[in-house]
């Protein structure tokens, strides 16, 4: 059995370069049926796996972590957790497309269930306690607006975009709500779990959450030629304007038009 943290990480590394291989292949290979190449979606996708792929290889090299008195904070996970985690939020948001301000602040609340993790883990006692707390409480409100906000904004969109969006979505929910019972048995919480435990788990977690993510957008991006495809392109909305030409209109693609 495998019980070293390094080989876990190292893991890790292989498995979300792996991941970081479909959307980088499907950006250079596919064209759209609209003629548009997505570029932003599959960027996206890449920087989700590639941001990953960096923290576990700074991890199997013993790289981003800090001593304290707590113990061993993995700086570099919650770094990685930081920026992955706002990306799949985008990626949802690029398919359901709601307004900037629900997606902003959809990924806000993110940030700050991410910065109640470290605070937690940086501390003991009620102090910890009370971190994890309000980052529970904030995980309840990403939770609202990934089940009631984001699909008002999709149900906008044609039944494809729909339905790989609530696989998406689904995806996300589920796997994102193991990730604090994960904290809570590991050393950070009631030490029920060893770190090579808590490294398996956390490895498992970050691959289903993740690659699946990814592979999933990727086979289901066929979708995307169907985004606004329903309710038409309206430039003039508060959205979000991603056409890399200015002159033409009738390619522009926005974030929304509640």
């Amino acid at each position: 059995m495998l019980v070293d943290t390094t080989v876990w990480a190292w893991i890790g590394v292989l498995a979300m370069v792996a991941g970081t291989i479909p959307p980088l292949w499907a950006w250079y290979s596919r064209s759209s049926a609209t003629g548009e190449s997505h570029a932003v979606y599959y960027a996206t996708l890449a920087g989700v796996t590639g941001v990953a792929a960096l923290a576990y290889l700074a991890m199997a090299l013993g790289v981003g972590t800090l001593s304290i008195a707590t113990g061993e904070l993995e700086v570099v996970r919650y770094v990685d957790w930081l920026v992955t985690t706002p990306l799949l939020l985008l990626y949802l948001g690029l398919l359901a497309r709601p307004s900037r301000g629900v997606l902003a602040g959809l990924i806000g609340i993110d940030v700050v269930i991410i910065a109640g993790g470290i605070a937690a883990a940086a501390t003991a006692g009620t102090v910890s306690w009370v971190a994890f707390g309000v980052a529970g409480v904030a995980y309840l409100g990403l939770v609202y607006g990934l089940l009631v906000s984001l699909p008002r904004s999709a149900s906008a969109e044609g039944d494809r975009v729909r339905a790989v969006f609530g696989t998406l979505r689904n995806i996300t929910v589920v796997l994102w709500t193991l990730y604090p019972v994960v904290w809570l048995l590991a050393p950070t919480g009631f030490g029920l779990l060893t770190p090579a435990t808590e490294m398996l788990v956390f490895v498992y977690l970050d691959v289903v959450s993740k690659v699946g993510f990814v592979v999933v957008a990727v086979a289901g991006a066929d979708a995307l030629d169907r985004l606004g495809a329903e309710r038409g392109l309206d430039a003039g909305s508060d959205g979000i304007d991603f056409d890399v030409d200015p002159d033409a209109e009738e390619h522009t693609t926005v974030l929304g038009d509640d």
